[in-house]
């Protein structure tokens, strides 16, 4: 009987985000290369539907890795929500600073009503369903812009609420209460209307 073949299988050992950014600090552009291509799509997922078009997410995503860069050396790997969270605090930082200076409160409405849109339905979809789902984008729309962030963190850029919390620069029981308390103002204001 023949000896049974010995076959070595070779993992593939993906660096953390952690390792990518000690190695950006040692001069490696290729690991900053990864780190942007593997968080290109949340991000741009999230900025998308924070800007409200593609040019201004292509902006807040340029912006943030600037930031990101300049501020490498300032990055704690042992902070809770890792380099993601870190990341995306950035990135909602970015957003905040430019609706401030295009007059936060219009810039803030359209940017957080766009992203609660969403594509026609198909047809032969139920009208039914039509108004149920414009009735939740008219409540999502009429919540307070704390718990919306929290809310389209948590639902369109899925993040957890650990990474979440450190992206908003707040206690994780302050992320977990405004997505409660949106959760039950979006009951109230369903039952409402």
């Amino acid at each position: 009987m023949p000896a049974p073949a010995v076959t070595e299988s070779k993992q593939l050992v993906v660096p953390s985000d952690e390792e990518l950014v000690r190695a950006v600090r040692d001069g490696d552009g290729r690991a900053g290369d990864l780190l942007v291509r593997r968080h290109y799509q949340p991000l741009m997922r999230y900025l998308r539907r924070l800007g409200g078009s593609e040019h201004q997410a292509e902006e807040l995503h340029q912006q943030t890795w600037v930031s990101v860069l300049d501020y490498l050396d300032r990055f704690d790997p042992t902070a809770a929500g890792g380099f993601k969270a870190w990341l995306f605090r950035i990135a909602t930082n970015k957003a905040n600073d430019h609706w401030r200076s295009q007059g936060r409160d219009k810039a803030a409405k359209n940017g957080l009503r766009l992203v609660t849109e969403q594509e026609a339905p198909q047809a032969g979809s139920r009208m039914e369903g039509s108004e149920q789902q414009q009735k939740l984008l008219r409540a999502i729309d009429a919540l307070p812009d704390n718990q919306k962030q929290v809310l389209l963190m948590r639902y369109y850029s899925g993040l957890k609420f650990v990474e979440i919390a450190k992206s908003l620069g707040c206690p994780l029981n302050t992320a977990l209460g405004r997505m409660h308390k949106a959760m039950l103002k979006l009951k109230q204001l369903m039952e409402s209307e």
